[in-house]
Parts: C-alpha cells; structure tokens; sequence
C-alpha cells in the first residue's frame, strides 16, 4: 500500500481540502481507495457511486467524504488559504506537485 493515503493527506494540511479529478477513472479509483481506508459518504460506501459522474470531493475529518454542493463550489474557487486544492491523480501518482 502507497503512503499516500487519504488520513496522511487530511493529517497534512488544515482547512478544507478539495480532491479533483481529470476522468472517471481517476474518479472510480479514488472511490475504491477511499472505500479501502474506511472513509464513507454518510453511512454510505465510496464504491456504491462508481461510474457516476465526478467534481470535486470533500475530504471530512472523521474519515468522511462530501460532495461539493454549490457553496463548497464557492469556497473551492475563493483564494482562501485555509482551502487547499489537490489533484488526486498525482496524489495517488506520487507527484509532488499535487496542490493545484
């Protein structure tokens, strides 16, 4: 398993932090891997919105996730610095240069 995990990523930074994604399968991918650390949307498992449309996700504390509504839009495009953007793909890649 990578250490890139998604509890390492929301231990890293304080504030919101938004995860992007560039496909569906980097979208799917992130889904199962979420499902792996035991993150949930609610009561409800990451795997069970495979292949659905993909955004932007909110990464919870408490090992929850969010879809971003239209104010989470809002504050994903403000220049806040308490938000932090991150590409997931090279996130999970090992790219260093993952906050967009």
């Amino acid at each position: 398993m990578s250490n890139r995990t998604l509890e390492r990523l929301r231990d890293a930074y304080e504030g919101h932090i938004f995860l992007t994604f560039h496909s569906q399968q980097d979208y799917d991918a992130f889904l199962k891997a979420a499902e792996e650390e035991g993150y949930r949307f609610g009561k409800h498992l990451p795997t069970e919105h495979l292949g659905e449309g993909y955004d932007i996700i909110s990464l919870q504390t408490g090992k929850q996730l969010a879809f971003c509504g239209f104010v989470s839009h809002i504050a994903y495009r403000s220049g806040d610095s308490g938000v932090h953007k991150v590409d997931y793909a090279k996130y999970a890649a090992g790219d260093d240069f993952f906050i967009i």
